[in-house]
C-alpha cells in the first residue's frame, strides 16, 4: 500500500474515532454491563440482560495475555473494544435481539463466554 493509501487509513480511522465521541449519561433503559479482561479471559465469564441498547464496559485488569473484548453472533463480530493494553478501558454500545451471543476474549485461559438476552424487541444487530 503506497505512503497515501497509509495516510488516508489513518485518517480515516481518527475521524471515525472522534466522530464515536462518549458521553457519560445512557439513554433512559440501557443496559450496562462491565466486564475485565484477565489472564482468565472475560470475567464475568457469562452475562445476562434484557433486548435493547447495552453499553459494554470493559476494563483491562492487569493481564498482557487479553487486550480486546469481542460480542459475536455465530462468528459475526457485531462489536469489539481492541487495543486495551494493561490498565485502559473503553465501552461501546449494542442494541440486541433476544438471542444467545458469545463473549469472546482472545489470549485468555478460557477465550469464549456467553450473553444471554432475554425479552422482546428488534435491532439492527442481527
Amino acid at each position: 500500500m503506497g505512503r497515501i493509501g497509509v495516510l488516508f487509513l489513518v485518517l480515516l480511522a481518527v475521524v471515525f474515532w472522534v466522530g464515536c465521541g462518549s458521553g457519560d449519561e445512557a439513554a433512559p433503559g440501557t443496559t450496562m454491563l462491565a466486564f475485565e479482561l484477565t489472564d482468565a479471559g472475560c470475567v464475568p465469564h457469562a452475562a445476562k440482560a434484557r433486548s435493547g441498547p447495552i453499553v459494554f464496559s470493559v476494563e483491562n485488569g492487569g493481564t498482557s495475555k487479553v487486550s480486546e473484548f469481542e460480542v459475536l453472533d455465530g462468528e459475526k463480530i457485531l462489536g469489539e473494544k481492541e487495543n486495551l493494553a494493561e490498565g485502559l478501558s473503553g465501552s461501546f454500545t449494542l442494541s440486541l435481539d433476544p438471542g444467545r451471543y458469545t463473549l469472546y476474549c482472545p489470549g485468555g485461559e478460557n477465550e469464549r463466554g456467553t450473553l444471554t438476552i432475554a425479552g422482546r424487541g428488534s435491532s439492527s444487530a442481527r
